[in-house]
């Protein structure tokens, strides 16, 4: 069974991101708040999703992205911002493993679809496409 509509491609691409949590989930004492921040790096990239690795957190970093924060990650949403290409991505997190903070993101919105496509090999003229 075929879990992807799109394929994907293995691309290392450093992002800032940001994941918004739900007030309820982010009390004085939860170790997540209700706006964490850091950088990503991408495993792999498509037209309906990518996978990041949490490389670095903005805030408390042993608390924001750890692994006792990572179940409160699933279904919440995430923008990537990929700094050289000026390019948001927006999504819902679907999958986090607490061992490697692996994420996979499944996209709801991209600030430039053209751009997105050809960020992932989608078009015609891309030497990615071509493989």
């Amino acid at each position: 069974m075929e879990r992807r509509l799109f394929r994907r491609i293995p691309v290392q691409i450093i992002a800032e991101v940001e994941i918004s949590l739900d007030d309820r989930a982010a009390g004085d004492d939860h170790p997540c708040r209700p706006r964490i921040g850091g950088l990503v790096n991408t495993v792999d990239i498509g037209l309906g999703g990518f996978s990041v690795k949490i490389t670095h957190s903005w805030t408390r970093t042993d608390k924001s992205f750890g692994p006792g924060c990572a179940y409160m990650l699933v279904n919440k949403t995430i923008t990537a911002y990929f700094k050289e290409k000026d390019l948001r991505v927006s999504g819902k997190v679907v999958r986090v493993d607490p061992k490697t903070m692996l994420m996979a993101v499944v996209i709801t919105k991209v600030s430039d679809i053209d751009l997105w496509r050809l960020f992932c090999g989608q078009d015609s003229g891309n030497e990615l496409a071509r493989r």
